[in-house]
């Protein structure tokens, strides 16, 4: 579905207050901006409200869903031919979304067809701008609009090009998952997503916000997944007052960049100290050795706080090793480290790294501990991941009534186990969701103050609120590599 959705202008939904209202047309930017207090790139256009609009279509014969079905939107024009622009397929469901852009508000037709032949036809179907329609659409009855709700276009900044795009496909998984059933919990409003790919490169992540923020309009925006990305585009929401998610950052001090920021995933200050303490008393390690990513922002901060949580737990560090991002060899690293004769090894790296240092490091016998080691890493290492241990944000083993829910509603419909980052992005969706809700609002500021309130809600993280700095505040979980899976640490 995400694939599909195009970029539109936003819709503000602030009753009362739009652009060009009550004789305010004429005035100068700057006037506007001291009556408001607020960027321009925050109001909407004049036609704002009218340039996009929402249809959850459900097609019924008998009372039973019809799947593999075309719908068809057309608009109703006087003397003129139907021209139907916006379609798309039913699910097993029986179920279709079809966005509809333009001056969208009217009166509409609608037909269903299947292998090339028309089922039903339908006309005199209301829908108006800035809502999304719930429509009924029985073959031989009469069209039923059963329901409106306010839509929100929020931001979506994903990898789905570049060296990253093979984790990016798990977010939108995992983002998509979350958005069809939160559209279906929320009673008035829905969300769509204006989705923008960063092209794995902090320039591709830059312009993804400078274009969500400043063409599209977005009062919140959610990715992206690097915290050296995270630490290029937080500030750029924070002047312009968008409340940006990060599902996955986990660099310490990168929330406290400003109060429209926020991260889902447990940041190395809350995630490392315990789960070294944890490690430890269990491993006894006493002579460790480091390793991370010379230019990755994480990396570094996780050595940093790793050699923090040592020294206050009375371990000796005996040497630390750096490789650079895409390093397909650290052979040589590895060598200079065993020579020392460790106790244990602590690898900070994301993505193909952390793949690359048990595949390279798991030959050597001695005890691999990765911060936010992720299964993609495990399956790319194979065998050599046996015994790797983890310090994670989520476990797909964690025993959560709406964890358990999740990972077989994830198998069920993509076929597979979810990860963490398809896990963080479906949990990151319900959080702002409850906040929506709370704030009943697409205004920016609100939405903030709704995050920044929310405190032991259920997700499928366990029990989850913010800190005063907009980070993540929950229970941590340490896993070990148990025949190609992960398995609690006991």
């Amino acid at each position: 579905m995400l694939s599909r959705i195009r970029s539109v202008m936003v819709v503000v939904l602030a009753a009362g207050f739009m652009w060009g209202c009550g004789g305010e047309r004429g005035m100068e930017s700057s006037e506007v901006e001291e009556r408001i207090g607020r960027p321009l790139s925050k109001i909407a256009v004049a036609d704002g409200g009218m340039s996009q609009a929402m249809v959850v279509a459900t097609v019924s014969q008998d009372d039973a869903p019809v799947a593999g079905v075309m719908v068809e939107f057309a608009r109703s024009v006087a003397g003129q031919a139907p021209d139907y622009q916006w379609s798309d397929m039913t699910d097993d469901m029986g179920r279709v979304t079809v966005e509809i852009f333009g001056q969208t508000s009217g009166y509409y037709q609608a037909r269903a067809s299947q292998d090339g032949s028309v089922m039903g036809r339908w006309s005199s179907i209301p829908i108006n701008g800035g809502y999304t329609s719930t429509v009924a659409l029985p073959i031989g009855g009469m069209a039923q609009v059963t329901g409106t709700s306010k839509l929100i276009s929020v931001g979506l900044v994903v990898s789905k090009t570049g060296r990253l795009s093979e984790i990016g496909q798990g977010f939108i998984n995992g983002f998509e998952m979350a958005l069809e059933e939160v559209n279906s919990q929320l009673s008035d409003a829905s969300l769509r997503f204006i989705v923008e790919d960063d092209q794995s490169t902090i320039e591709g992540a830059t312009a993804a916000y400078n274009k969500l923020i400043h063409e599209d309009g977005v009062p919140a925006i959610l990715g992206v997944y690097t915290s050296t990305m995270v630490r290029a585009v937080f500030p750029i929401a924070q002047e312009n007052e968008v409340v940006a998610i990060s599902p996955t950052s986990a660099a310490r001090g990168l929330s406290a960049i400003g109060d429209f920021v926020f991260r889902v995933s447990l940041t190395v200050d809350t995630l490392i100290p315990g789960s070294v303490k944890l490690t430890r008393e269990k491993l006894g390690y006493e002579r460790v050795a480091t390793m991370f990513q010379s230019m990755d922002v994480f990396s570094q901060s996780s050595d940093e706080v790793l050699k923090q949580a040592f020294s206050e737990n009375g371990v000796e560090v005996l040497t630390t090793e750096t490789f650079e991002t895409g390093a397909m060899d650290l052979s040589a690293q590895f060598s200079r480290i065993v020579a020392l004769n460790p106790d244990a090894i602590f690898v900070s790296a994301i993505s193909a790294g952390r793949a690359q240092a048990l595949i390279d490091g798991g030959q050597h016998g001695i005890p691999i501990l990765i911060p936010l080691l992720t299964l993609d890493g495990v399956e790319r290492a194979g065998a050599a991941a046996e015994g790797a241990i983890s310090f994670t944000s989520w476990s797909s083993t964690g025993n959560v009534p709406a964890n358990r829910a999740f990972v077989e509603n994830y198998m069920a419909k993509y076929g597979a186990e979810p990860g963490r980052y398809a896990a963080v992005s479906y949990a990151t969706v319900h959080i702002f969701a409850k906040a929506i809700a709370d704030a009943q609002s697409s205004d920016s500021r609100a939405i903030r103050d709704a995050l920044a309130q929310i405190e032991n809600l259920d997700t499928i993280l366990g029990a989850f609120s913010f800190d005063a700095n907009g980070d993540a505040v929950y229970d941590p979980a340490v896993l070990i590599v148990k025949d190609g899976k992960f398995e609690v640490f006991e």
